[in-house]
């Protein structure tokens, strides 16, 4: 049978395991929330590439 200074100390281990698991899980959306918000930069820009590509073929006049 485990004794109440075992069950303390193991209690106490598993709150620092969750605390830290929490901040995990918090640093992992935020993490998420940057890797969406980079894509859709990185959509923006490729589409705003290929509108200056289309302007410079039209402005040397091969738009072919």
């Amino acid at each position: 049978m485990i004794n109440r200074e075992e069950y303390s100390s193991t209690l106490t281990k598993i709150k620092r395991v969750q605390k830290e698991n929490e901040k995990l899980r918090e640093s992992l959306e935020m993490v998420k929330r940057e890797a969406d918000h980079w894509e859709i930069v990185a959509k923006r820009t490729n589409v705003a590439l290929h509108v200056c590509e289309a302007k410079l073929k039209l402005w040397k006049g091969t738009s072919e």
